[in-house]
């Protein structure tokens, strides 16, 4: 047998239920509940509830305030700033520049002439080249370097940036021009 719930007792207790009656009629755990949860019920109502002081509402929310400052935590004194509410969505922020950031950034290709001595390029280049040397005449490694037009460790940079064919190449050059100048 299944004895009346909760909702169903209080439903008895108003007198809304007609099925109810039939299983209380013949259950007496359920009347002993009812009648307990009826003395429950006329007890409440007889209890005189005192008002609050005029004072209590103005009041409260201060009170409320208060106990809420001294409940803080002890690691809890960060500025207002730093707390998650704040950095979650300006970190969602700092993401997003950064991504549009690494989007945007585009590497210039730079383009690689090859110039052989038959091309137009290459003619204006030696002109050009020409002309420089005219204009500043008969140089020497100090003076340019003074000047800025070389910067010391140039040349061992470049040598370094060889392939290993192009420092062969520049070996065997080195070597031709050695002995043409020995004879």
């Amino acid at each position: 047998m299944t004895h009346l719930t909760s909702d169903e007792l209080i439903d008895a207790l108003e007198a809304d239920a007609d099925q109810t009656n039939s299983h209380l009629a013949t259950c007496e755990t359920c009347r002993q509940q009812l009648a307990e949860l009826s003395a429950v019920l006329s007890e409440a109502r007889e209890a005189s509830v005192p008002e609050p002081s005029p004072l209590f509402w103005p009041h409260f929310s201060e009170r409320v305030r208060v106990a809420i400052d001294q409940d803080r935590a002890p690691g809890s004194n960060w500025p207002s700033w730093l707390r998650w509410q704040v950095l979650a969505p300006m970190g969602a922020l700092a993401l997003v520049v950064l991504m549009l950031a690494i989007t945007m950034v585009r590497t210039a290709e730079v383009p690689v002439y090859i110039a052989d001595d038959s091309s137009p390029a290459a003619e204006l280049a030696e002109d050009g080249w020409l002309a420089v040397a005219e204009l500043v005449g008969d140089i020497d490694v100090e003076t340019a370097s003074a000047a800025g037009v070389i910067e010391p460790g140039v040349a061992e940079r470049a040598v370094l940036e060889l392939t290993a064919e192009e420092q062969q190449e520049l070996t065997r050059l080195l070597k031709t021009e050695l002995m043409r100048a020995k004879s």
